[in-house]
């Protein structure tokens, strides 16, 4: 990347972060397929759309690597699902769900190598970010319906 210095403060960034950090579109994906996520795509949101449900992969955990995925149409007929490179049991946390009953649901975090946007069960709107600490990928999110996200080891 190109060091800019400004008024004693540099920055050392490349022409790929620097429009990305101006350029919000430039942050974003509709993905209608399979998709094989690459380290350089690192904050962006991914906009899940498709009448048939898809895997996307992530890469290689990196330290500060993020990513962002939103359920943009309702899986209907298979699940959204986002995997480990390597089928490594390295996701960790949890989704809240926004469901209301008065039943325990079981334990609000876990660890595997996949998550998924169920099929029948996610809805518009849900979502999950992930990001690395160089080791593992930490796991955030929210559905709306009990279950509407989980994550499971394969």
């Amino acid at each position: 990347g190109a060091t800019f210095s400004l008024a004693g403060v540099s920055v050392d960034a490349s022409a790929v972060e620097l429009n990305m950090a101006a350029d919000n579109s430039a942050n974003c994906e509709v993905v209608t397929a399979t998709n094989a996520i690459t380290a350089a795509e690192s904050g962006k949101t991914f906009f899940l759309a498709s009448a048939t449900e898809f895997l996307s992969t992530l890469p290689a955990p990196a330290l500060g690597l993020r990513y962002k995925f939103i359920v943009a149409l309702a899986p209907s007929g298979a699940s959204y699902t986002i995997a480990t490179n390597g089928s490594a049991n390295i996701i960790i946390g949890g989704i809240n769900e926004l469901e209301v009953d008065d039943t325990e649901d079981g334990p609000y975090s876990a660890v595997g190598d996949l998550i998924s946007f169920v099929d029948a069960v996610a809805v518009v709107g849900d979502w999950c970010e992930v990001i690395s600490d160089g080791t593992s990928w930490f796991l955030t999110g929210q559905t709306n319906a009990d279950g509407g996200v989980t994550i499971a080891s394969t």
